[in-house]
């Protein structure tokens, strides 16, 4: 049974402010969002960043792609999208959620964590109760694909296990910024929620790598191949 697996590019981050801890050292970078075409259902991972938010204009200069436009690129549009998976709710990652008129998948915890100030951008993040579905943990959402929790980056970030009978695909969302991170199972201190969620982080990358995947997909990298 086919589920093909595209990447598209819905925005790139500019810079960061000067408070970022790769201030000294940053590049920009792409934003990834992701097409699951199943047999019975589209479902798009991620939504990318918003726009015309004044501070994250300022602070990450984002060139945003609507998110009608990319998914024109595949002949789609927002009513095609049967389901929508969030790997966590920061605000390049939520930002266009609202484009959409699809069900949501969201970890409790992420939901939890979203609510501290400063985690996000509010009102990119805000699910209407009738569209949002909670998940607790690892869940089937369609035959073949399933959610698997990998706390590290945040406390509910989720990743997206892809199966047919030719390959294992993971989509990994920010469990890693680089991929160097998954091919040494060690995480990047900057792409930690904070310092205490390290053992939780390397726990999630060893989860991944136990799956043996042929492809693991990043928000932010190339994917990582076998």
């Amino acid at each position: 049974m086919s589920r093909q697996v595209t990447r598209l590019v819905i925005g790139q981050i500019t810079r960061v402010p000067d408070w970022h801890p790769e201030y000294d050292t940053f590049e920009a970078f792409p934003v990834h969002v992701w097409l699951v075409r199943h047999p019975t259902a589209t479902i798009l991972v991620d939504t990318g960043i918003g726009q015309h938010n004044d501070l994250i204009d300022e602070w990450y200069g984002p060139d945003t792609v609507p998110i009608d436009e990319a998914l024109a690129t595949e002949g789609l549009g927002a009513d095609d999208i049967d389901a929508v998976v969030l790997t966590h709710l920061h605000f390049d990652h939520c930002g266009q959620v609202s484009a959409l008129r699809a069900p949501v998948y969201v970890q409790a915890a992420e939901l939890d964590a979203a609510k501290a100030p400063g985690y996000t951008v509010s009102d990119w993040a805000a699910i209407p109760t009738s569209r949002l579905r909670v998940v607790e943990g690892d869940a089937e959402i369609a035959l073949g694909v399933r959610l698997l929790l990998t706390p590290g980056h945040t406390p509910g970030h989720q990743s997206v296990v892809v199966e047919d009978d030719a390959c294992r695909i993971v989509i990994g969302g920010q469990c890693a910024f680089h991929g160097e991170e998954l091919r040494s199972g060690e995480p990047s201190g900057s792409n930690l929620h904070d310092e205490t969620w390290r053992e939780a982080a390397r726990a999630s990358l060893a989860r991944i790598a136990a799956l043996d995947p042929c492809m693991v997909e990043l928000s932010h990298a190339d994917p990582v191949t076998r």
